[in-house]
């Protein structure tokens, strides 16, 4: 069915646009942890029209402005009930390059969450990579600004742009949502499950987490359970529900299969890779002959604002006692006092003999983090499969 521009505006005038959530479930505890806000068109003769059907020509008129406008009031509200209710949760909203390209999105956003109707950390900003790419220099000044003030922002439909991993370099996005055709091809296609755990994995490694959409059926959350995903969403968790329906939804405290097996994994991995690029900028330093070039201090933190050292001293917390987990913590701190000493020896004297017995004991005390990894990994794993089946309270 065609729509009009009139049509749109008299659905805005006749409040006839309303929001549907659909939920997202965490990967680590198994709990639904928000909910995405898709919006439906409502007409007084009881038929949904649903977005497909009109953004596109809101688009071409100009009318995503005014329909934000008028419809983040009744998401603040929708909160609010949520909120009341008493559910921890966040929800994403859906913006374009219209909505940054004008200054009312960032004000309606530090309205709300100024006057406390909302705090910036349970709202996030879903943009597509092709909005911000094809943006003005309005559009990237109105993403720093809602960084600034507290927002989250994710990259919507991750991997179908021709520029994915340079935007994501640029921008401060802080969440990939990956466009659900990967994920809708991941059981029989195992070069589209490659892509989606290369992707989360290049996610952890810049420090950004995945949200995956898409997930249709027991198989494919199963196959995404371990790999490192922060959430997922998808019909076989929900469909898109009614404000009172989200509301029930949450009330009746379902639970899905969860795993820390996943973010250990992202912790491993994100060692093993820091080690392997500090040892190949060290060799590149070495073998240079303008070593002003290669900026080697950017490679060394204090142990505890690394990858693994946020993880160890924070999500990783949950793991506290485990003679594993313990174990971790001298090594991890060795190596960094190892690394400390690299680039003494280094500034002293470019000399790789010198650097030698540090690089061992470097690669002695990386092992050792390793195989504590692996074992708490392993033990986990066999957990896991000891443990009744996983199906979730529907």
């Amino acid at each position: 069915m065609r729509t009009s521009a009139a049509e749109i505006r008299g659905a805005l005038e006749r409040d006839e646009l309303v929001f549907d959530y659909q939920p997202k479930v965490s990967f680590l505890s198994g709990r639904a942890s928000g909910a995405e806000a898709l919006i439906r068109w409502r007409r007084d003769d009881g038929s949904v029209t649903l977005p497909e059907a009109f953004i596109h020509v809101a688009e071409r008129e100009g009318l995503i402005p005014a329909i934000t406008e008028a419809m983040f009031p009744r998401l603040i509200e929708d909160f609010r009930r949520v909120r009341a209710a008493g559910h921890d949760v966040t929800v994403a909203l859906n913006v374009t390059a219209q909505d940054l390209d004008t200054p009312r999105l960032l004000e309606l956003v530090r309205a709300a969450t100024g006057e406390g109707a909302i705090g910036g950390e349970h709202l996030e900003l879903e943009i597509t990579e092709s909005a911000v790419v094809s943006g003005s220099d309005t559009t990237r000044a109105s993403l720093a600004a809602l960084t600034e003030a507290g927002v989250p922002l994710a990259m919507d439909d991750y991997g179908t742009g021709f520029s994915s991993l340079a935007t994501l370099n640029r921008l401060p996005f802080s969440a990939i949502k990956m466009d659900q055709s990967f994920v809708l091809r991941m059981l029989r296609s195992p070069k589209s499950a490659n892509l989606v755990k290369a992707s989360v994995a290049m996610a952890q490694m810049m420090g950004v987490k995945t949200v995956i959409e898409g997930i249709e059926s027991e198989g494919v959350y199963h196959s995404l359970l371990h790999c490192g995903c922060s959430e997922g969403q998808g019909y076989w968790i929900s469909p898109p529900l009614a404000p009172d329906a989200y509301l029930s939804f949450l009330a009746a405290e379902r639970r899905w299969p969860a795993s820390p097996v996943g973010m250990l994994r992202m912790a491993r991995l994100s060692h093993t890779w820091q080690q392997s690029l500090l040892l190949d900028e060290v060799f590149a330093f070495l073998r240079s002959r303008d070593q002003g070039e290669l900026d080697l201090e950017g490679l060394h933190t204090a142990h505890t604002a690394c990858t693994l050292g946020r993880w160890y001293y924070g999500l990783g917390r949950s793991f506290a006692g485990d003679p594993d987990f313990e174990a971790l913590e001298a090594p991890h701190r060795r190596m960094h006092e190892a690394c400390a000493e690299v680039f003494v020896s280094l500034r002293a004297t470019p000399d790789h003999r010198a650097l030698r017995p540090l690089l061992e004991d470097l690669a002695a005390d990386s092992t050792r983090v390793a195989e504590c990894l692996q074992r708490l990994e392993t033990r986990l794993l066999i957990e896991e499969l000891d443990a009744p089946g996983p199906a979730a309270r529907r």
